[in-house]
């Protein structure tokens, strides 16, 4: 089934980015403190490539898909001609927040659409559960605010039988993934997964809990 929201590129390196200010504490560190403020524009714009190239701190937004019958995630696998960690297995659907964007939502829903065909979302569906500063221009990814929302998939979106329509350019493929194993994968640094802070593991692992209940002995 096609997707009419597929866009044929992975990326766009013009796309323009709000710059905003470096968190309080950004250093080397690969495990910044949690941040569940708003991060602050520095009223600049700049193109993606130049964010990327300069290590410009900007906003993205992550969706995990969550099928709670299964406690299963939505992994992407990031397609070969992405400019940051190609190959990868992924957050369920994410994007840079363009500096026209209505809403980190809005941003959200629009990938959603974009990359698995999932278009009948509605803004209050999605939670955000927290916002991370990640600093990782240095090991192949960019420094970003990430805002993190969960959707629990509805019986009418199909959970884990829905047949997603993926943008091929920068989704190769899916697939669903018990939960813990995920948390596991991210925590251990496995190099099948583009990696996350220490911080995002910790509160996603939080907030997983919240909505599937407790880890069960073994898993």
């Amino acid at each position: 089934m096609s997707n009419p929201h597929a866009l044929d590129i992975a990326q766009d390196p013009e796309e323009l980015l709000e710059v905003m200010h470096p968190p309080p504490s950004s250093s080397s560190s690969l495990s910044p403190p949690l941040s569940f403020d708003p991060p602050t524009s520095t009223g600049k714009c700049a193109y993606r490539g130049i964010v990327h190239r300069d290590g410009l701190w900007h906003n993205t937004s992550h969706v995990w898909l969550i099928d709670a019958h299964s406690s299963s995630l939505l992994l992407q696998k990031r397609s070969m001609h992405k400019d940051t960690f190609p190959g990868r297995w992924d957050i369920s659907s994410a994007g840079h927040v363009e500096s026209s964007s209505a809403s980190i939502k809005h941003t959200a829903m629009s990938e959603l659409a974009e990359e698995l065909g999932l278009d009948d979302v509605s803004e209050d569906e999605l939670k955000l559960a927290f916002i991370v500063p990640a600093e990782q221009t240095s090991i192949g990814g960019c420094n970003a605010y990430e805002h993190v929302h969960f959707l629990v998939m509805r019986d009418d979106y199909g959970g884990a039988k829905k047949n997603f329509s993926l943008r091929t350019a920068e989704v190769s493929e899916v697939r669903w993934t018990n939960a813990w194993d995920v948390i596991d994968a991210l925590r251990s640094g496995d190099v099948g997964y583009a990696p996350r802070t220490p911080s995002y593991v910790d509160v996603m692992e939080g907030e997983l809990v919240k909505i599937i209940g407790p880890r069960r002995s073994g898993t």
